[in-house]
């Protein structure tokens, strides 16, 4: 396994921060879903650096790091229901 694989395997396994924040910085996008709501991340189409699109809304913020700690899906930071989210495509 090379590099990118462990670190894609880092995301889709143990869902770490830091492996989601390296692949979104290399260029990949995710489609994941919270109780229901299709969520997306890329920095493709960004109104800033990376967004991300929960059920068709878009929220812009100038880092990853920044939508982690900032983004909001329903009532509740993307931060807080991390580990309870389903992670559906890693393109």
């Amino acid at each position: 396994m090379d590099l990118h694989e462990r670190i894609v395997w880092e995301l889709l396994e143990h869902k770490y921060f830091a492996a989601l924040i390296w692949l979104i910085e290399c260029g990949r996008e995710l489609e994941f879903s919270v109780d229901g709501v299709p969520c997306f991340i890329s920095r493709s189409g960004s109104d800033r650096y990376v967004s991300l699109w929960a059920d068709g809304n878009q929220q812009a913020f100038d880092s990853v790091e920044l939508l982690i700690e900032n983004a909001v899906i329903g009532q509740d930071r993307l931060m807080d229901i991390w580990d309870g989210l389903q992670i559906d495509t890693l393109y």
